[in-house]
């Protein structure tokens, strides 16, 4: 019996991870990167169908997000709010409805500017 019970236990934590796994691999995904001097209070992307928001970035790290892969098509907004009071904001990137496995990187950079980088995770 006892056997039987860690044997349905581990079954049930491997079809866990598995899942986990599975919803990382193809749900779309949202990087930001903070490569310059200044901490990231706090980070908005506004897609066509959702508000993504992003507390604290600090130099040198990144903070991720995923999200439905149900959207409205269009562009990716941002807007940044660094320590330091400066602002920016723009688009780049579009979405689609559907985009399985898409990860958009904002690289913020040691000028405060943002780099897009457009990827699939799955191939």
């Amino acid at each position: 019996m006892i056997k039987k019970t860690v044997l349905f236990v581990l079954v049930l934590i491997g079809v866990s991870f598995a899942g986990i796994v599975a919803y990382r691999i193809i749900s779309p995904e949202i990087v930001i990167v903070n490569i310059s001097p200044h901490t990231i209070r706090e980070a908005v992307i506004h897609l066509p169908s959702n508000r993504i928001s992003f507390g604290e970035i600090a130099p040198g790290s990144e903070n991720s997000i995923y999200y439905s892969v149900s959207q409205a098509d269009g562009t990716y907004n941002y807007s940044l709010t660094f320590s330091n009071g400066n602002s920016i904001s723009g688009s780049c990137g579009y979405v689609t409805n559907s985009e399985f496995g898409k990860r958009l990187q904002f690289i913020v950079n040691v000028s405060e500017e943002v780099e897009c980088q457009e990827s699939n995770k799955i191939f």
